[in-house]
């Protein structure tokens, strides 16, 4: 890798942290969650577990465009011991306890086809009422849900799903360097690795994800009927994905391997849910077919803006404004501010270097390079 595409990958990686949520953000998700978790677990006659699903749980989830809009968190609410209830029957106990909390109450969104809606300051929370769809729930073998869907028609009926293993599976695609991570993390905070969340480490993969879904935000600003759903750009992403250890060569990878996973079935396109081998992530594409139209033409945009015009751009101005374009103003914005501010610092420090071979910037001392003196900004 050249220098060039070593300090996109940076300045990519930089950006991609400037749209996931802060660790504070993270936090209040998850006590809110608990909380909530705690209220329907105390007042029901069944047994309650709440998970966290989606974006949220994958470490993927990023902030929305404008920033005075709210991000999801989605959750599964699990009756362990509900497996004779009817889908309408889940809908209505997990609904009815939360009306009977003044506040939530007074957070409550309209019914939805699937989750009841809580609205909080910055995010709000989708939660799913399921039921084992095994005789039981147990990890990591029985993890089958049956969740709620109130059809076009308002009829209630059951749907399938498996939150728990496309984590797991989500987590083997990235295992060497998560495991890494975390072990790094954990060590820092003086914890067992086993309890820091994969939300909280930061791969290649993730922020390629991260990345891609910004991206999609944007192109589809004004087509969001046919925007890729964000299923399908995670499972391709994590499909094409090969261990790469840096994000700029995972970007490469991915976009330009992730088009061959979709596959043809009985002339039908076809995205596999790796857990549950029938269920197809991309079945309204066989409806609307121009929705497949769409990806494939938005795949090529992402590649061309993400990775070929920044390459090909002159100078850290011309490449953020091409960013900018793509990514959005407010994050790359503060990117480049932080790396400039690194740089400031190691500068200041004594600690950065002219490489003599390349001209390039870098903090390692060695035969070919000069170390930068302060700046002084008077001309000295």
């Amino acid at each position: 890798m050249g220098n060039r595409e070593k300090a996109i990958g940076e300045l990519l990686s930089k950006i991609a942290d400037e749209l996931n949520i802060t660790s504070t953000m993270q936090d209040k998700a998850v006590q809110s969650y608990h909380a909530v978790g705690d209220w329907i677990g105390r007042g029901i006659d069944y047994d309650v577990k709440i998970m966290p699903q989606g974006s949220m749980n994958l470490g993927t989830i990023i902030k929305p465009i404008d920033d005075s809009d709210d991000y999801d968190i989605d959750l599964v609410c699990l009756l362990e011991d509900g497996q004779q209830l009817e889908a309408e029957k889940i809908k209505e106990i997990i609904g009815d306890r939360l009306k009977n909390n003044t506040t939530y109450k007074m957070k409550m969104r309209r019914e939805g086809k699937r989750c009841w809606t809580l609205d909080y300051e910055e995010f709000h929370m989708d939660i799913l009422p399921c039921i084992p769809n095994d005789k039981y729930f147990a990890e990591p073998k029985f993890t089958d849900i049956k969740l709620t869907h109130k059809n076009d028609s308002g009829i209630y009926e059951f749907r399938y799903s498996n939150p728990w293993s496309y984590h797991k599976w989500f987590e083997n695609r990235m295992l060497d360097i998560l495991l890494t991570e975390k072990r790094i993390l954990a060590k820092r905070n003086q914890v067992e690795i086993e309890a820091v969340p994969t939300y909280k480490i930061r791969t290649p993969l993730q922020q390629t994800i991260q990345l891609l879904k910004r991206h999609r935000d944007i192109c589809f600003q004004e087509n969001h009927e046919n925007e890729p759903i964000s299923i399908i750009i995670t499972t391709l992403s994590a499909l094409a994905y090969n261990g790469e250890t840096n994000l700029y060569d995972a970007l490469c990878q991915i976009l330009r391997c992730m088009s061959q996973y979709i596959i043809k079935r009985n002339g039908e396109y076809w995205i596999e849910n790796p857990v549950m081998k029938e269920e197809n992530f991309a079945d309204k594409w066989n409806i609307e077919p121009q929705k497949y139209l769409a990806f494939t033409k938005w795949l090529k945009q992402a590649e061309k803006e993400i990775i070929e015009d920044p390459l090909s751009a002159f100078g850290l101005d011309n490449i953020s404004q091409k960013y900018q374009k793509s990514l959005g103003e407010a994050p790359v914005k503060r990117a480049i501010e932080k790396m400039g501010n690194a740089t400031r610092e190691k500068r200041e420090g004594a600690n950065l270097y002219i490489n003599g071979l390349t001209g390039g910037l870098t903090t390692q001392a060695s035969s070919v390079s000069t170390l930068v003196g302060d700046h002084t900004f008077y001309g000295d």
